[in-house]
């Protein structure tokens, strides 16, 4: 298969892939039936120090690693990278944050009319049944995509976010702005 945009070769790493990048000339493509399409372009990715790199091995708190895909997010405070990965067998997250890295589950969905943006940092949520003290609220955009991703990310869509802990444990709550679908992702 070719980039409609470009015409180079393009590679499925992930079987069932959605949304990939064309290496060559950065365009976001979408797999629909049998075709490619383009949907978006991101900026160049630029690489910043980290041991987790798609489509390669490693080894993180005795944790061996194989990462399948990386998506860039932006937001106030800068970014912060989400990588899909095998973890000793299992697949999850890695969200790697100003040198802070977690691992969390793949999200659960729950539908309902819960705003996040009017939630104030340093107050606690009642998220069904668990008190979340909360870290920080805002908004992230994704801004760049690395290998074949399995969801339907939309490049530059916004998405409204909140960090929190319960029992010790991370949480980080997201979903698109005006929708009603809150994914809910709990740190292992």
């Amino acid at each position: 298969m070719q980039c409609p945009s470009c015409g180079r070769p393009i590679k499925f790493e992930e079987k069932y892939a959605k949304i990939l990048s064309c290496k060559y000339c950065n365009s976001i493509l979408e797999f629909w039936g049998a075709e490619l399409t383009k949907i978006g372009e991101q900026s160049e990715f630029i690489e910043f120090p980290s041991i987790f790199q798609v489509g390669k091995n490693c080894e993180y708190e005795w944790k061996k690693i194989s990462v399948i895909w990386q998506v860039r997010y932006e937001y106030d405070g800068g970014f912060f990278d989400k990588f899909y990965a095998t973890v000793d067998g299992k697949q999850m997250y890695i969200r790697e944050d100003d040198g802070m890295v977690t691992f969390s589950e793949d999200g659960v969905f729950q539908t309902g009319k819960l705003t996040l943006l009017d939630k104030v940092p340093g107050t606690m949520l009642d998220l069904w049944g668990k008190e979340l003290f909360i870290q920080e609220v805002g908004i992230f955009k994704l801004v760049s995509l690395k290998g074949s991703v399995k969801n339907n990310l939309i490049p530059w869509k916004e998405y409204e976010y909140l960090d929190g802990v319960h029992n010790e444990k991370m949480y980080f709550l997201e979903k698109e702005i005006w929708a009603d679908k809150l994914r809910i992702c709990k740190q292992i």
